[in-house]
């Protein structure tokens, strides 16, 4: 813990080398170069003689990080990030939009000044295993029908294929005692997600999937068009 003597407010940390940490904290303090803004300003307006460095507790190396975040749950005043998986030092920092800001421009004047040269050798470097953060998928993955669909997916929702062995009820049966609490149940009911009786055009139909059968569009366009506020679909209606 690094804490001031004149509020009492703390920042708290983790290393597998505290001495070696604590050093590095004091050198970028004094430098006026530490990644924590609010540890620096406080620093820089009390001085060095008014904060002490505690160590308070010791455990093993795979224990630090959940030793380290029992005591960031204290939410203290000076860590902005408030998770011990590493310090995110950006998303509650009182200059974040500076610091993007700054990056943004930074990589624009890297990228923007590079040769045509330098731009194909960085374009090969980054294909397939050469680049770090490949893992050996595929980022864009189509089913059969050419819906655009999940690399770890097979198909689409639509072909999905639940017959036999595929389909989540096989070789399982009801007893009558369910047949007949199911029949009771949706006995009059019509099992859409919503029956509401809609006007399309003059015409009414029972619910959005009985338009959806009769016009061939798919219901979730249906009920947009319902919901819209635009005068294009004013024939697209609930029944009053």
């Amino acid at each position: 813990m690094i804490k001031n003597k004149i509020d009492g407010k703390k920042y708290y940390g983790s290393a597998k080398n505290i001495n070696k940490r604590w050093v590095r904290h004091k050198n970028d303090l004094n430098k006026n170069q530490h990644q924590n803004i609010k540890l620096q300003r406080a620093w820089n307006k009390y001085g060095s003689d008014n904060f002490q460095f505690i160590v308070l507790e010791e455990c093993s190396f795979d224990e630090l990080l959940i030793t380290e975040q029992k005591y960031l749950n204290q939410n203290p005043e000076y860590n902005i990030g408030k998770k011990s998986s590493g310090g995110d030092n950006l998303t509650n920092n009182p200059n974040r939009k500076k610091i993007i800001k700054k990056i943004v421009i930074g990589l624009v004047k890297k990228y923007k000044n590079q040769t045509e040269e330098e731009k194909k050798e960085r374009s090969e470097n980054l294909k397939g295993d050469k680049n770090p953060n490949w893992r050996g998928g595929t980022s864009v993955k189509y089913c059969p029908c050419g819906t655009q669909i999940h690399p770890n997916n097979k198909t689409c929702r639509k072909c999905f294929d639940i017959t036999g062995k595929n389909n989540p009820n096989y070789g399982k049966q009801m007893t009558e005692e369910q047949k007949n609490y199911y029949r009771e149940l949706f006995k009059g009911r019509c099992l859409h997600n919503n029956n509401k009786e809609i006007i399309i055009e003059g015409v009414e139909y029972k619910s959005f999937k009985d338009a959806e059968r009769m016009l061939g569009i798919n219901w979730g366009t249906i009920r947009w068009r319902v919901m819209s506020k635009n005068k294009k679909f004013d024939n697209y209606r609930y029944k009053d």
